[in-house]
């Protein structure tokens, strides 16, 4: 018994991009790695007066920061990855990420309670 296959006559192109030196690229990544470090541990520090105080503005302004770095960072990651994701998705969810988190900063900063 034999089992036949059949093949594509042609077979689609494989995409390839180039980027830069593997130094630049390793550079861009560390740096976006400290970046989200950072913006967590100044979240993690906000919380953390937060619990200490229960003021309710140092846990809203932790949210905000972390909406304006960390999740744009994350998301440009995730979103780029994924090959049905359309640019133009991805980069609104980048912008309305940020445009929250400097709403929810600006509430912070104007709320007069």
């Amino acid at each position: 018994m034999t089992v036949a296959t059949s093949l594509p006559a042609t077979l689609p192109a494989l995409q390839t991009t180039t980027g830069g030196s593997p130094t630049v690229v390793l550079l861009v990544f560390a740096a976006l790695f400290v970046a989200v470090v950072l913006s967590l541990y100044l979240a993690r520090r906000l919380y953390d007066g937060y619990r200490a105080s229960g003021g309710r503005r140092r846990l809203l302004l932790g949210v905000g920061l972390v909406l304006v770095t960390t999740v744009p960072i994350l998301l440009r990651l995730l979103l780029s990855n994924l090959p049905e994701t359309d640019p133009t998705v991805r980069s609104l969810a980048v912008t309305a990420s940020q445009l929250v988190g400097l709403l929810v900063v600006l509430g912070v900063i104007y709320d007069r309670r």
